[in-house]
């Protein structure tokens, strides 16, 4: 009876100890919050749903909405890397804007072939700075 005893002890004894452990172990794990996306990589992504919005006209036929001002944060919009925003970048968000700009002059006739050109200064930055997006851009394309 005593040995019985002795082992429903050391079984009731090991039980907690582990229960213990667990429960340091799950103390133990650091808690990492998600990383905040930069204002200019949020920014790209409402130039994205404007080019889409853009494209969608023009396959319409319809007028299409101006964009500048809006995307003439690209300019100021802090990157997630600060290296990427160098003078190349600089020079391709402004020929970007310019080629934005002309895209709302003219002919209607010529919006199409003026969208391509916005949308090859898209294809170019991200070739050189951030290729992951090129994927989902292409869907922007018009042929």
């Amino acid at each position: 009876m005593l040995k019985k005893c002795c082992y429903f002890i050391l079984l009731v004894v090991s039980l907690f100890s582990c229960k213990e452990k667990a429960k340091e172990q799950v103390k133990t794990v650091p808690v990492t919050q998600p990383k905040q996306d930069a204002p200019l990589a949020l920014l790209m992504r409402e130039m994205y749903l404007d080019m889409e919005e853009m494209k969608i006209s023009l396959e319409k036929k319809e007028t299409i909405k101006s964009y500048l001002e809006k995307h003439q944060a690209i300019l100021t919009a802090t990157a997630t890397d600060p290296k990427v925003k160098d003078a190349i970048f600089d020079q391709m968000a402004i020929g970007y804007l310019e080629s934005l700009r002309q895209l709302g002059l003219g002919p209607y006739e010529l919006k199409v072939s003026k969208y391509k050109i916005v949308y090859n200064y898209c294809i170019a930055c991200h070739e050189k700075y951030c290729p992951g997006p090129i994927k989902k851009i292409t869907n922007l394309q018009i042929e």
